[in-house]
């Protein structure tokens, strides 16, 4: 899988998760609500290897199989992060209708009642709120998860 894009290397994983690292032991990776094994897979950035260890708050592209990653990919400003292929995604809520989330780095998503709520609900919801989303195989979304809900 050296050297392959992420989102042609997403076919061969099950799920792409785009996240923000809380914490690394060398042994898991954690997130807001979830953590997977990190394996023996290799970071890239930018295409490249990257030597250098991971830090809480950077933002990561991850292809997760089973429980385990697969891929680590740093992502950076200018990074193709497969917006549209995720299955998991941290981003933050720029505005709230009632009826559709617009999140900063996602874009829009229409709400409807099959949606499971994690510590919170759209009641819950204002400008900046930070989300964890979470869809199906086949694009739909299935929970969402608000981080702080009291902020």
């Amino acid at each position: 899988m050296c050297g392959l894009p992420l989102c042609a290397a997403q076919a061969i994983a099950d799920e792409l998760w785009l996240v923000e690292l809380e914490h690394d032991d060398g042994i898991h990776l954690q997130f807001q609500g979830a953590e997977v094994e990190r394996g023996s897979a290799p970071v890239w950035r930018q295409g490249e290897p990257w030597a250098e260890p991971l830090r809480p708050g950077d933002h990561l592209s991850l292809l997760v199989a089973d429980g385990v990653a697969t891929r680590i990919e740093l992502l950076t400003a200018r990074s193709p992060t497969g917006a549209g292929q995720w299955q998991r995604a941290e981003d933050r809520l720029q505005s709230f209708d009632g009826q559709r989330l617009v999140l900063a780095n996602l874009g829009t998503f229409p709400l409807d009642r099959n949606i499971r709520w994690v510590n919170g609900s759209a009641a819950d919801l204002h400008e900046g709120s930070a989300l964890v989303l979470v869809r199906s195989a086949d694009g739909i979304l299935r929970r969402i998860e608000v981080i702080n809900p009291e902020e």
